[in-house]
């Protein structure tokens, strides 16, 4: 079995707390559903007429490859080998290159949305929101972490 007809839990990489926790919650979905982890990186360049522009679309892809790899080693020390996971650098805005890729029914597609700064806040929510909203298999949009956060509470009324 190649994987190509295995699950699959897709997760957009991104180096932040809340990206970082998405990942963790997919390698955890991964790992119960005996799915293939795909870690998706996008980038987005703008085309331009040169010789140089080669090397800068490849240089781009290589240091997005490298946040999925870097992603992976802050969060769990590593590649998990307990779950097939599947790095893949995608060209695109990352709300439309994740919900393009996660194109099968039984996908799942996990994102994080968290507090950054009033500009990662908005984009996040973007992300989120669009992918949510657009994607054809189910969103799972992950929190960040409270404890992570210095303003969070540590107990909550109830």
């Amino acid at each position: 079995m190649d994987g190509t007809d295995r699950p699959r839990v897709i997760v957009g990489v991104a180096v932040s707390l809340a990206g970082l926790r998405a990942l963790r919650v997919a390698a955890a979905q991964a790992r119960s559903r005996g799915a293939v982890l795909h870690t998706v990186r996008a980038w987005q360049y703008e085309p331009v007429a040169g010789p140089a522009i080669g090397l800068w679309a490849r240089a781009a892809q290589r240091a997005a490859g490298d946040a999925i790899v870097r992603a992976f080693a802050e969060t769990m020390g590593g590649i998990p080998d307990d779950i097939a996971v599947r790095g893949v650098v995608v060209s695109g805005s990352p709300g439309e290159a994740l919900v393009r890729y996660a194109d099968r029914d039984d996908d799942l597609l996990v994102v994080g949305c968290g507090r950054h700064g009033r500009l990662g806040r908005l984009l996040s929510r973007r992300v989120g929101r669009f992918c949510s909203t657009h994607a054809s298999c189910p969103v799972l949009v992950v929190p960040p972490d409270t404890s992570a956060h210095p303003t969070a509470q540590t107990a909550r009324p109830t």
